[in-house]
């Protein structure tokens, strides 16, 4: 018990925002209750062997060596099933938002799919959808956990969104918001990921920490990720359409008058 309190006491020195110093049971801490029967009893099956057996130090070791090698393959695999198991409501919201993002007849509805399902999915402090215009991104929305915040338009020219370039997420820190007003408090945005490919950034979508305070971990940011490459392709489909129709007026209506001359 004393261990457990100490335990909540680091969680909330730890993170920067505490809100909560519930600990959620991740893969680790299960597969440590797991694996802690089996190695006790293998600990007493150890000292009961060597009273048994008489074999050279060197011969323990290799042993032990062994053992080790075998308990790492075990963890691995393990951990594999387990974190199958504990991703799927995730694998399965990035699924349902990618049939949804492929289905999409606006921006606006990338834009929702990329800030508004989030926050509701994985129970976020704030999310928020900056699409490109021109040299800027400008939020068209008022977002998630943003109501009433002044800021609707970000430069591309900031030093803070110099990561945009590698097309990759990256953390936001609060002792550098280049004069930017962001949501105060919890919802301040910690991660931007962008929708980009190689040649272009077509938005930046900004989310806040989990409702309780917890940063997102590895698995939502990579799903993030993915999600934004795929809505970088489909603003770009979307971008073409509306080309393609701009160009068959143009030309039904160069011909028209060549029609009527005739």
């Amino acid at each position: 018990m004393n261990g457990v309190l100490c335990l909540f006491v680091f969680e909330a020195v730890r993170r920067p925002r505490v809100v909560s110093v519930a600990i959620p049971l991740r893969r680790v801490t299960i597969l440590g209750l797991l694996l802690s029967a089996p190695a006790l009893l293998m600990h007493h099956q150890v000292e009961s062997i060597q009273k048994h057996l008489a074999l050279p130090g060197w011969a323990w070791v290799a042993l032990g060596a062994f053992a080790v090698f075998l308990i790492s393959r075990l963890h691995e695999g393990a951990v594999a099933v387990v974190d199958r198991f504990f991703n799927r409501p995730l694998d399965q919201l990035e699924r349902t938002l990618s049939q949804a993002m492929r289905k999409a007849q606006e921006p606006a509805d990338i834009d929702r799919l990329l800030a508004d399902e989030p926050y509701r999915a994985l129970k976020l402090s704030s999310a928020a959808a900056f699409r490109r215009q021109g040299s800027s991104l400008v939020r068209k929305d008022d977002g998630k956990g943003w109501e009433g915040c002044a800021t609707r338009k970000l430069d591309l020219e900031q030093p803070m969104l110099a990561p945009l370039t590698t097309g990759q997420p990256f953390g936001l820190e609060e002792r550098n918001d280049d004069g930017v007003k962001f949501p105060a408090g919890l919802k301040r945005p910690i991660l931007a990921v962008p929708a980009a490919d190689p040649v272009r950034c077509f938005a930046l979508s900004l989310y806040g920490p989990h409702a309780v305070g917890t940063d997102l971990d590895s698995n939502e940011r990579t799903m993030l990720s993915r999600l934004a490459h795929l809505a970088a392709a489909m603003y770009a489909e979307l971008e073409a359409v509306e080309l393609r129709k701009r160009i068959t007026l143009l030309e039904r209506k160069l011909k028209a008058p060549s029609q009527r001359v005739r």
